[in-house]
């Protein structure tokens, strides 16, 4: 390599170096800039955690308004019988007047 290559060389090197600063700096953040923007993140997360966790009570709450009013409809000995008592009943005679009639 002559002198000449090598002043090239460099000179080409100092330009790439020089445009890879140029362009660093200009996606540098101000401390200043970066510290309000993480303290706004910062405030927006919890402001989100706080809303979850209300909505989270809220619906606990509505869950167990809606197990208690379940639970406190109940039935009452009408609708037990018409419920269950008497299509058991005409189940059970429906089996046995087939089996009577196969025999």
């Amino acid at each position: 390599m002559t002198m000449a290559d090598d002043s090239s060389t460099i000179a080409w090197r100092l330009a790439q170096l020089e445009e890879a600063v140029r362009g660093l700096s200009q996606r540098v953040v101000a401390a200043d800039l970066y510290a309000r923007d993480r303290a706004e993140l910062e405030r927006d997360i919890a402001e989100l955690r706080a809303q979850l966790a209300e909505e989270k009570l809220a619906r606990k709450e509505a869950d167990r308004d809606l197990k208690t009013e379940i639970t406190g409809q109940g039935t009452n000995w009408r609708q037990a019988i018409y419920a269950g008592v008497i299509p058991g009943a005409l189940f059970l005679l429906g089996l046995l007047w087939q089996l009577k009639g196969g025999k």
